[in-house]
């Protein structure tokens, strides 16, 4: 008990050694590990050297109802055995605030520390036999010392939640005992525990954020003539690139029209080349060529020799233009079978493409199809409209001539 009054009398004395704002105060459950265990309580106070460092005393205290202490146990039933064990303990515990740096605010508030403790434990035992009324009893002092660590969570400036896991070794009877010793609890600190080093960091913030501005500000200023010189020579290269632009638009935009000029000149040769050939009309799809009936045999594809003659003239004028395209495309009117009438069709622009290829048309630029009596262009109840429907049409088309003309 006398060294319990010491440990509270310090407890008394220790804010009148140090700044209250350096004090700290806590306690919580412990439990230290044996035969059974033993589960008490905690109160300790600490200085705060720095932010980091604390000098800290602690006094546990912890009652187990098992065969731990000096005396073991030798029969069961009525015999039970009592032990306290007191331990009385100081040193420094280390912090380590701002190690877990993160985003999440829960796992910053986190501060790991480490602790270094010695001091001197007291064991008392006793045997109790309530079938003889008789008891015994023992204590012992030893030196003893732990080495552990644990983290703070700091809940607001001042108070914060501790849990910590220590190895205690003990010195009783002249051998070692080695225990782990548990404890989770609170502690209140009078001082906001990093404030002189929170303010420093502000000022040294602050200053740095002052000395930035007035440097950028010197900066501006001696670069304010450079600016303006810099500003006025953008706004004339801006003039200059604008005038080039608009420059190069319009005589993008003359040259379109030429070559749109040239496309129309280009089409309307064609149109009046080939009208001296065989008929000719201009349309979206481009300019149409009429090869009628009569040019072909009555019921075949032969070309006769005027028809070749015609072709012969026609894909001279098309060699000067090798970007033009040609598709022959083969009619019919409905006398007949249709599937006659669609393979006569067919053969008629494919004879019409051949005969050009000869000619020294690429092959790649030339198409042939029959489209049979899909597409008439007059009544098929007539003789004169059945034979302006028995045809072959070449539409000819290309950049070159561009969009038909009179449209």
């Amino acid at each position: 008990m006398k060294k319990l009054r010491i440990f509270a009398l310090l407890l008394l004395v220790m804010p009148l050694l140090v700044s209250a704002q350096k004090l700290e105060v806590g306690g919580g459950y412990t439990h230290t590990s044996g035969d059974g265990g033993l589960d008490g309580f905690n109160i300790g106070a600490a200085t705060w050297i720095t932010n980091r460092v604390s000098l800290a005393v602690d006094y546990d205290t912890g009652w187990d109802t098992s065969h731990l202490g000096v005396f073991e146990l030798t029969q069961t039933g009525a015999v039970i055995t009592k032990s306290h064990l007191q331990n009385f303990i100081a040193g420094p515990r280390i912090s380590f605030p701002g190690t877990l740096k993160v985003k999440e605010s829960h796992l910053a508030r986190l501060w790991p520390f480490v602790e270094v403790q010695v001091g001197l434990s007291h064991l008392s035992s006793s045997i109790e036999a309530p079938t003889t009324g008789g008891n015994q009893s023992a204590s012992d002092n030893a030196f003893s010392w732990l080495l552990g660590g644990g983290a703070d969570y700091r809940l607001s400036p001042h108070w914060v939640g501790r849990f910590n896991v220590d190895f205690l070794r003990t010195h009783f009877a002249d051998s070692g005992q080695s225990r782990i010793r548990l404890g989770i609890g609170i502690a209140y600190t009078f001082g906001e525990r990093g404030e002189k080093e929170a303010a420093e960091a502000r000022q040294k913030e602050a200053e740095k954020l002052a000395k930035a501005e007035a440097e950028k500000k010197a900066i501006e200023d001696a670069q304010c003539e450079k600016c303006r010189a810099q500003a006025t020579a953008e706004a004339a290269e801006a003039r200059r690139k604008a005038d080039e632009e608009s420059a190069a638009a319009e005589a993008q935009k003359k040259a379109a029209e030429q070559f749109d000029r040239q496309k129309q000149d280009v089409r309307a040769r064609l149109l009046e080349q080939f009208n001296r050939v065989l008929p000719t009309i201009d349309t979206p799809r481009g300019l149409v060529v009429n090869m009628g009936d009569v040019l072909f045999d009555a019921g075949k594809f032969d070309l006769r020799p005027e028809a070749r003659e015609d072709l012969s003239k026609l894909s001279g004028v098309v060699l000067n233009y090798p970007s033009l395209r040609l598709t022959i495309e083969g009619h019919s009117d409905t006398s007949g079978k249709a599937e006659t009438n669609q393979t006569l069709s067919e053969q008629r622009a494919n004879a019409v493409r051949d005969y050009l290829v000869k000619q020294g048309l690429q092959a790649g630029s030339v198409s042939a199809q029959g489209l049979g009596i899909s597409s008439p262009v007059a009544d098929n109840n007539t003789e004169e409209g059945r034979q302006k429907n028995r045809r072959v049409e070449i539409i000819v088309s290309g950049e070159v001539i561009g969009t038909q003309i009179g449209h």
